[in-house]
This record gives C-alpha cells, sequence and structure tokens, in this order.
C-alpha cells in the first residue's frame, strides 16, 4: 500500500494494525462462520410433543369459547323472557286496577248484570284458575275505551268537558254510554245504551257522565277481558306448559275463544285469590282469602265492591330453556325438592304444583301480583 492510501485509509478509521496487516482480512468473515454451531432439524417426536400441546390448549379454548356461547344465550334468553313478563305483568296488573270502572249500578230493563270480577277455581278446571274483568277501560284494542268525560252544556248542542290529556278525551264518532251521576244509572232512549257521539240520548241532563266504549262498533255497554291458560307452547316449552291467553270482547261476555291471543309464553300454572272483607264489621280489613272467587261469586255487584279488598294472582313461569345438566330443586322446601307453591302458603293461597323430572330440567318463577282495584273501594 502506498503512502498516499496508507494515509487515506488510515483517516477513513481502519485500525493501523489491520492496515499492516490486511491479508487475515480476506478470511475472517470463513472463520466467523466456522464457529457457528450448524442448523439442526426438528424430529417427529418433536413435533409430535408441539401438535399435542397445541391441540390442548386449543381445546381449552374452544371448551371456554362454547361455554362463553352458552352462558350468553342463557343470558341472552333470561333478559328477553324477563321483557315479556314484565309487559303481561303490567297488562294484567292494569285491568284488575280498572275493574268496574264504567259499570253501572242500574241497567234498567237490559239484560246486563256485570259483575266486575270473577275468578273459577282450579277444583273445576284441570290445573288452573282463570279471571275476568269487566269495565268501559279494561279495552286495550281501541283508544276510545280510555276517554272519559260528562256533559258542560246540555246545548244545543251538546258540550262535553275537555281535558288537557288528550288521550282520555271522547271524540266526535266514538262509541259511548251515558250514566246519571248521581244514581250511577245507564241512561238509555228506547232500546239503545250505546250511542255514537255527537248524539246523545234525551234523558242525559247536564253534568251526566260520559264513558267510552270503542272507536267502531260496540254491542256490549261494557268490555270483558278473560286471561286464561292454553293455547299451542312454543317447541321450547316444558312439557304440560302452555300460554296465558289473554280475550278481550266488547260484543260477548264471556269473549268468545277465538279472541284468546298469547300474551306470556310456557306458563305452567295460574291462581287467583281475593282477599275479602266477610265479616259482619265491615272494617275494610281483609279477613278471608277466597281462592279462585268461589265466595265472591255468591256477591251480587254492590256487595262485591263492597266486599273486594285485594285481588292476588300467581303465574307459575318457565325461565331460559331446557337444560340437559339442570334439576330443579325448590329451596324453600327441601324435603320436596319438586314442588312448587305457586301461592303463599301463610295466607292459605294458591297450590302445590307437582313437577315431573322432565319439567325439572327447566327453571321456574313463581310471579306473585297483589292488586287493589280501585274502582272497587
Amino acid at each position: 500500500m502506498g503512502l498516499s492510501e496508507y494515509t487515506q485509509a488510515e483517516a477513513c478509521g481502519y485500525p493501523r494494525e489491520i492496515l499492516n496487516n490486511p491479508r487475515p482480512l480476506k478470511h475472517s468473515a470463513p472463520r466467523i462462520l466456522e464457529s457457528l454451531d450448524p442448523i439442526k432439524g426438528v424430529t417427529f417426536v418433536e413435533l409430535l410433543v408441539a401438535l399435542t400441546i397445541f391441540s390442548v390448549v386449543m381445546a381449552g379454548v374452544y371448551a371456554l369459547y362454547t361455554n362463553q356461547v352458552a352462558h350468553s344465550t342463557r343470558e341472552y334468553k333470561l333478559a328477553e323472557h324477563e321483557m315479556e313478563l314484565g309487559i303481561a305483568k303490567n297488562i294484567l296488573e292494569r285491568d284488575i286496577m280498572l275493574a268496574g270502572y264504567g259499570l253501572a249500578d242500574n241497567y234498567g230493563s237490559f239484560p246486563y248484570d256485570p259483575l266486575p270480577i270473577t275468578a273459577v277455581d282450579a277444583s273445576s278446571q284441570t290445573t288452573f284458575d282463570f279471571i275476568s274483568l269487566r269495565g268501559t277501560a279494561v279495552g286495550i284494542f281501541s283508544r276510545t275505551s280510555q276517554g272519559w268525560s260528562y256533559i258542560k252544556d246540555i246545548g244545543p248542542p251538546v258540550t262535553l268537558q275537555t281535558w288537557s290529556d288528550s288521550r282520555e278525551n271522547v271524540a266526535g264518532g266514538d262509541r259511548v254510554i251515558y250514566m246519571h251521576p248521581a244514581t250511577r244509572e245507564i241512561v238509555t232512549e228506547g232500546a239503545t245504551a250505546i250511542f255514537t257521539l255527537p248524539a246523545s240520548p234525551s234523558g242525559a241532563a247536564r253534568g251526566t257522565l260520559v264513558y267510552g266504549i270503542h272507536s267502531g262498533s260496540a254491542v256490549f255497554p261494557y268490555i270483558t277481558a278473560e286471561y286464561v291458560i292454553g293455547g299451542t307452547p312454543p317447541p321450547l316449552c316444558a312439557p304440560g306448559a302452555k300460554n296465558l291467553m289473554r280475550a278481550e270482547s266488547r260484543n260477548s261476555d264471556p269473549p268468545l275463544p277465538g279472541n284468546r291471543e298469547p300474551i306470556l309464553n310456557c306458563v305452567l300454572d295460574f291462581q287467583v285469590a281475593f282477599g275479602l272483607d266477610s265479616g259482619f264489621a265491615e272494617d275494610g280489613l281483609i279477613d278471608l282469602w277466597d281462592n279462585g272467587g268461589i265466595q265472591a261469586a255468591a256477591y251480587d255487584r254492590k256487595t262485591l265492591k263492597k266486599r273486594l279488598k285485594q285481588v292476588r294472582v300467581y303465574v307459575l313461569v318457565q325461565a331460559g330453556h331446557r337444560e340437559p345438566g339442570y334439576l330443579y330443586s325448590n329451596p324453600d322446601n327441601p324435603e320436596n325438592p319438586d314442588t312448587v307453591r305457586v301461592g303463599d302458603s301463610a295466607l292459605g293461597t294458591g297450590r302445590d304444583v307437582i313437577l315431573t323430572l322432565e319439567q325439572r330440567r327447566y327453571r321456574w318463577k313463581v310471579v306473585a301480583m297483589n292488586v287493589t282495584p280501585r274502582n272497587l273501594r
């Protein structure tokens, strides 16, 4: 290497030893490679071990995934069930609360003598009670059934009191009944008890109450709502379970079976009890729980309105789907884990239902409703 080349290389940072002896630099790379260990191959046994470990890990992940999916599905179904149950419960409680609303105390010569609420005891059925409720406001298929007013001015023309909430107002074209405000006698004209607004009977004076029935046709001067177990349940229901059916009619009492529609699926039992003030003191306190309304059925309308203080309804309903590894066991009755009290044993209401082995593969829930009819006090 010439002096100028040496000086330039040294100036570029090469060590002096390399510059003085450049030959080893040519063989440095091979020597480095020779110092490395040769790459080893993967044996068949090692491959099998790796695959086994991978399979075990994936099996655990899959099991965790399927359990999570099953849990999520179960929780979704339970949430869906709670929503359906809440809707059905609200409708039933509303109907009981409004039973008797708009019923007259005197229907004159008309063949109407409706009791605000009646029930049929399970002793005369196969497995359940059913309940009927009557009034002008128990209808849910027409806005008019929620409307009411009174004659503000006999005119002409006759004018009605209107309310700030338009949902409470009756309007032109609605089918309505008129009732004397003092005697609560239905106001008629000849053989007619139901009128279409704005017409009104000649006997309807100022202050006469006006109750809506329906926005279309109506034959009866009240509406009947009926709850009964029946129908064809979905395939997911346990053996023996049916639907809680609701029927509503303004043209017949009781409603025709064809009017029934399911409002709650997978119901195994339905029990009703009336809390009555049956004593001579008439102190307003409940002294008799009347299962299935047997005692109440003997009362006339006036007596029933005075005696009935509370209505209790118990529904035994399925919660979720069939679970093969699950076996229902009543925590309140460890001696009889297959027995469910559809009622309140302390009050003597309801009855015991014994589940079959297949029915115990499902989860069950007793829903209790305590309602005071506000129009019967």
